[in-house]
């Protein structure tokens, strides 16, 4: 899973529910800096007026206590190069790919875009789109 997934336990949208039944999963993992990028979607709603400073904040320590196996980035670089060229995503979208093939699990997203713009044959099968998971209940 990546950042646009964790930013659905911390923010009410589209699809939050299912981000949330991933939570259940016995085993989560994301490239260790999954939760800059998520924190960075907090800080955005506070900027724009969508929350409170106290509320991001609060929301901040839900987010940081979630259960993700974070996986150092660096052992991923090369191969996430290799995807960011190949499919002409940032290497940030493809750490989240290549730890999915690394580790051969699905990779689900929020982000349709990045969706539409991976092409490789041996990573299209390991995506899933949020909306597409089952919902918590």
């Amino acid at each position: 899973m990546d950042a646009s997934v964790a930013a659905k336990w911390v923010v009410a949208e589209a699809h939050s529910e299912a981000a949330a039944a991933l939570l259940d999963l016995e085993a989560l993992y994301a490239p260790d800096h999954w939760q800059a990028e998520a924190v960075n979607v907090l800080w955005s709603k506070q900027q724009f007026g969508d929350l409170t400073v106290a509320e991001a904040e609060a929301r901040l320590d839900l987010l940081l206590r979630a259960p993700i196996q974070a996986v150092p980035i660096a052992s991923l670089m090369p191969s996430a190069f290799a995807i960011a060229v190949g499919n002409g995503v940032t290497v940030y979208d493809a750490l989240y790919l290549a730890l999915a093939r690394d580790l051969d699990i699905p990779f689900v997203t929020a982000d349709a875009r990045l969706l539409r713009k991976v092409t490789d044959a041996a990573l299209r099968p390991l995506l899933r789109w949020i909306g597409d998971m089952p919902e918590a209940g």
